[in-house]
């Protein structure tokens, strides 16, 4: 999990680089605070239900592992959930950039890109979190 997690954080350096050395393009579509105004929108939407969605994903999780008792079919669904949430999350960046290069410019989307960053960071599997979930599992089984 933790390779995955540190593809997600190179992820969010190419991204801030990009929004900087990119050079902007403008819209024809509509105008930059149009495009800036829907980008975050989306963004804030997908980077801040992906915790609700990974919460459901979890709890189908720890019922399948109530049945079967796979710790690591257990920690390869979690990481699945993991990367969904990735995914979402990376998201946000592609926001970032949309609002870099396409909306009010870099300045303005390197807010979407920072906020997504931080999220991904705080994903970041730990010792702590791995065993905190695999003490919850367990219990939730009855196995202690």
């Amino acid at each position: 999990m933790r390779a995955t997690a540190v593809a997600g954080v190179v992820v969010v350096i190419v991204s801030v680089v990009a929004a900087f050395v990119l050079p902007y393009r403008g819209s024809a579509v509509a105008s930059p605070r149009t495009v800036t105004l829907v980008a975050l929108a989306a963004s804030l939407w997908i980077g801040f239900s992906a915790n609700r969605d990974a919460t459901g994903r979890l709890e189908r999780i720890r019922l399948a592992f109530a049945v079967h008792g796979d710790e690591g079919r257990l920690l390869r669904d979690h990481w699945l959930v993991y990367m969904v949430v990735l995914f979402r999350l990376g998201m946000m960046l592609l926001a970032g950039l949309i609002v870099a290069l396409w909306g009010s410019g870099p300045k303005f989307g390197m807010w979407l890109l920072i906020l997504g960053g931080l999220m991904i960071v705080l994903t970041w599997p730990t010792t702590r979190k791995t065993q905190l979930l695999l003490g919850r599992a367990r219990a939730f089984r009855n196995d202690d």
